[in-house]
């Protein structure tokens, strides 16, 4: 038994329940939360999308982070041993695992060049904020070949460290930090938004549906909105549950990190849409919705600077909390694989990963003539991960846990041997059996472009 504990102690546990939810809210909370939450409820008529939203939340986000937690506590280890241990060592399985690190890899690389722009944002702020030709500005920091690039290495560099200092000592530590903080900022900025003269419109839009406007395109868009917002099927949230220990309570964990990361969402919306109303902006401006539309509202409000300051550190802190989430699934399959010390590991997956996303950063400038599949290379990126991989990730993660774990095992699993009460097990194992499989499968055919509905 001795022999186990440097592996027990290399590996890491949560130290407290919280700390595995703030983490695991932090996984989920991210751009997606921030940004493309507000812009797609914009664009598919605002309280509509809000409504499509929570239904899909609860018939896709918390039977899916259920079954994520299920396998990665039972597996206690990164993916790739995870499916290889569960599934008695098949090579096929285990190449699913593979699709997990992949994802986290790509999606960082040009992640953390985004975190970069917005760590440049949030000091430009610090100094007065951004006047005169926005639109200009963003244009021409994005397309200098070294500036953005700096950036870039300086948020990896803050993320390498926190996850090279462990589970409990650095990310459950961050996140117990950069979670509440980040839900402190989104109230001031709400209050601030709301209180705008003119933000009445833009808060009647957002919150009152008209379900005339209910179609097909709205509840996939929201299908979607969930199933990358939550990270499903990248193995995050498998990584951290394989740090939970025996006696947690999976079905109550797998509540609130979902109830956590859509009150991230609407309280984005109830900032962003106000916000941009009051000043006869585009809420649906999609992309140059950050870095250009917002500095436009911040240029027109009173205190400007400091209310787009308090937005840019908000933006940093969500968009940190899914970086450390990512590196450190890397991070967990090389020391579970290989040996490596965390540290070592944390430094080496980091900067594997901050060179795969030069060639992003670049994209927006010298290479933007450099065309995949008519995508510039960050887009091609975006693509690949988000729209093949991530959904055959979660298409096979449901495929496992229904044909190769099994449901009475994985209930087993979710019940501490039944002595957790799941109320909603019987509901659970027909969702993930027949229903997610389903909308999973619909997102993959629509983001493809194989589809429209």
């Amino acid at each position: 038994m001795e022999s186990e504990k440097p592996k027990k102690s290399e590996r890491g546990q949560w130290a407290t329940s919280i700390g595995f939810v703030m983490a695991a809210a932090g996984a989920a909370i991210g751009l997606g939360n921030v940004w493309k939450f507000p812009y797609l409820a914009a664009k598919f008529g605002g309280g509509t999308f809000l409504f499509a939203y929570i239904l899909m939340l609860l018939f896709l986000g918390i039977p899916v982070l259920i079954t994520e937690m299920v396998l990665g506590r039972r597996g206690k280890l990164d993916p790739v041993g995870t499916y290889s241990k569960l599934s008695g060592g098949s090579k096929f399985w285990r190449s699913v695992g593979y699709v997990a690190i992949a994802v986290n890899f790509i999606v960082l690389s040009f992640y953390a060049v985004v975190g970069g722009w917005i760590t440049h944002y949030m000091f430009r702020y610090i100094t007065g904020g951004i006047k005169g030709d926005i639109v200009g500005y963003f244009g021409s920091f994005v397309s200098n070949p070294y500036a953005p690039l700096l950036w870039h290495a300086i948020f990896m560099g803050v993320t390498i460290y926190i996850v090279a200092k462990g589970v409990s000592g650095g990310i459950e530590k961050a996140s117990n930090i950069l979670m509440p903080t980040l839900f402190v900022l989104f109230i001031v900025l709400v209050i601030r938004a709301v209180t705008l003269p003119g933000a009445l419109e833009g808060i009647k839009y957002y919150l009152m549906p008209d379900f005339s406007e209910l179609s097909g395109t709205t509840f996939l868009m929201a299908m979607g909105q969930v199933f990358f917002s939550l990270n499903i099927g990248a193995g995050c949230t498998m990584t951290y549950a394989s740090y939970l220990s025996e006696n947690e309570n999976i079905p109550k964990l797998a509540n609130i990190v979902p109830i956590m990361d859509f009150l991230a969402a609407f309280l984005a919306g109830m900032i962003i849409i106000p916000s941009v109303f009051a000043f006869g902006l585009d809420p649906a401006a999609g992309p140059p919705l950050l870095f250009i539309t917002m500095p436009h509202v911040f240029e027109k409000m009173p205190l400007g600077a400091l209310f787009g300051f308090i937005f840019f550190v908000l933006m940093l802190f969500a968009a940190l909390t899914s970086a450390i989430s990512m590196l450190e699934v890397n991070t967990a399959f090389l020391v579970d694989n290989y040996k490596i010390d965390r540290k070592k590991a944390a430094l080496t997956a980091g900067i594997l990963i901050f060179i795969m996303g030069i060639p992003s950063s670049l994209s927006q400038g010298i290479l933007a003539n450099f065309k995949i599949f008519g995508l510039d290379f960050l887009s091609a990126m975006d693509f690949l991960a988000s729209y093949i991989l991530m959904p055959f990730g979660a298409f096979m993660m449901t495929l496992f846990v229904v044909r190769v774990l099994g449901l009475d095992e994985a209930i087993k699993e979710a019940t501490n041997n039944g002595t957790v009460h799941f109320g909603l097990e019987k509901i659970w194992s027909v969702l993930v059996k027949y229903v997610v499989p389903v909308i999973i499968f619909l997102v993959f055919l629509s983001s493809t472009g194989i589809i429209k509905i």
